[in-house]
């Protein structure tokens, strides 16, 4: 048949696609000093120390997101080496993203009756569609999309969701919301949606449902962090937040915002217009229906969220939740022996691989790593009395103490939170010889609160800031 060669022909292809970008990702991750702020929190987590630390205390963290993605990165903090805790949290950071993926494509009915290749199609080509800074960066929205997905798949496997089907739904919405605090616009859609397709009673009860596994988390977090604590991180600072300005935030990533807004419209539209919409009598349409209620409900506070100091499009999941739901509804339709599928299939494949021709074109031959090295010969050359302020797991290795994270002191700065003087030093090393930034840093945002150390020394991927030698002397 046709359709079942162009099926492995369209499999093989989006599978190499795919792990080249796996590649892409890999050698890129340990580059960004953002993955290493964001994994330092699940440090502390081990340490004892409080990620969520309240007004005067520290060290500070820029973690202002719910406390589930730090359980999730705590297996990174067993690494011996900093390099192989930023390298064991890119692994988590792309399972969190692809293994519910991988869940729903293999176990949504109509794609697991049309055998395994249909499935690993699916994952080849939504690994290829996964926004790339997704692959790239490791945030906190990953864990929220990933909970919430998996919670809408639930919710529509089963023409009327009831019983355990609606408690495990609603766990795994309270632990997107637990995850990142805009996950909580997701529950007015499937409570709307269940209203449609359940009727009042479902509806309440799944309510009921999400509010206990919800104040069960309350309870938990509260006991173990402080709830004074959770609301200045999770309510107070994000509020305070300021706003971006409007027209420059906007032109600082339009193909990102016409890719994962407007095109996802235009494909709704297109479905609709051609009277192709999904109906409500099979897993995938149910799906695809409830999905692009939640892409709705979460718009516009992922557009709120991108619009303020330091936003960024992670913050924007309608896609996340599109793609997914989109590939399934149209391979669960795909006939096997049509004589368009052939073409349908490869046309696909090669718009998800002309997606990602930038990093399929220049694959390094491994990973970015050269800095790590440097950076622990520096470390070592000062026994633990180098601060790495972009880079703080990079302190912990060096030390082998916690100090602050830059962006967590610029986040209360901005919010408006004080960091006073004495504060700021007490969680610096005691011995402090200098400060360790990217050589790629332009804006040392900390340097001005150590005004002693004004020399600056140059190496390899590092610029050093030290006390200048006595007498001028060098």
């Amino acid at each position: 048949m046709p359709g079942r060669s162009a099926l492995r022909l369209a499999l093989v292809a989006a599978t190499l696609g795919a792990l080249g970008c796996l590649w892409a990702a890999w050698c890129e991750f340990p580059v960004h000093a953002w993955n290493d702020i964001r994994l330092a929190p699940a440090f502390a987590l081990r340490q004892g120390i409080t990620p969520y630390p309240g007004a005067g205390e520290g060290p500070l963290f820029t973690w202002i997101y719910g406390p589930v993605p730090l359980f999730l990165n705590l297996p990174a903090t067993f690494a011996d080496t900093a390099l192989g805790a930023i390298q064991t949290a890119w692994v988590i950071n792309t399972l969190v993203l692809l293994l519910p993926l991988a869940v729903i494509f293999f176990g949504t009915p109509e794609l697991r009756a049309r055998g395994p290749a249909t499935g690993g199609l699916a994952l080849a080509l939504a690994t290829l569609l996964i926004p790339r800074p997704n692959l790239v960066f490791h945030v906190a929205d990953h864990a929220a999309i990933a909970a919430g997905l998996l919670s809408c798949w639930c919710l529509a496997l089963a023409e009327r969701p009831a019983g355990a089907r609606l408690a495990g739904a609603a766990a795994l919405c309270a632990l997107a919301v637990w995850s990142k605090q805009i996950a909580v616009f997701l529950l007015p859609a499937q409570l709307g949606w269940l209203a449609l397709v359940a009727g009042r009673r479902t509806t309440l009860t799944y309510l009921a449902w999400v509010a206990l596994w919800g104040l069960g988390g309350l309870a938990g977090f509260s006991a173990a962090f402080g709830w004074d604590h959770l609301w200045l991180n999770l309510v107070t600072i994000p509020g305070r937040l300021p706003w971006a300005e409007f027209w420059p935030r906007l032109a600082l990533r339009p193909g990102s915002l016409a890719a994962q807004l407007i095109l996802p419209a235009l494909l709704l539209l297109g479905l609709r217009l051609r009277g192709t919409w999904p109906a409500r009598d099979t897993a995938s349409g149910r799906f695809l229906q409830l999905a692009a209620l939640a892409a709705a409900a979460l718009t516009p506070i992922g557009l709120a969220a991108f619009l303020k100091i330091g936003g960024d499009t992670n913050v924007l999941h309608a896609w996340d939740y599109l793609m997914p739901a989109l590939l399934v509804a149209w391979l669960a339709r795909e006939p096997a022996d049509s004589p368009g599928t052939p073409a349908r299939l490869l046309l696909v494949v090669v718009a998800a691989l002309g997606l990602r021709a930038g990093d399929l074109g220049s694959l390094r031959p491994r990973p970015w790593t050269a800095h790590f090295t440097t950076a622990g010969e520096l470390g070592a050359a000062q026994q633990g009395a180098l601060w790495f302020p972009q880079n703080p797991v990079l302190s912990f290795y060096a030390g082998g103490r916690l100090w602050h994270s830059e962006d967590g002191v610029v986040t209360r700065y901005l919010a408006g939170v004080a960091v006073h003087a004495p504060d700021f030093r007490r969680d610096l090393p005691p011995d402090l010889a200098g400060v360790a930034y990217p050589s790629s840093v332009t804006t040392a945002s900390t340097l001005p609160l150590l005004p002693e150390l004004s020399r600056e020394v140059r190496t390899p991927h590092w610029t050093l800031h030290v006390r200048p030698p006595p007498d001028g002397k060098r």
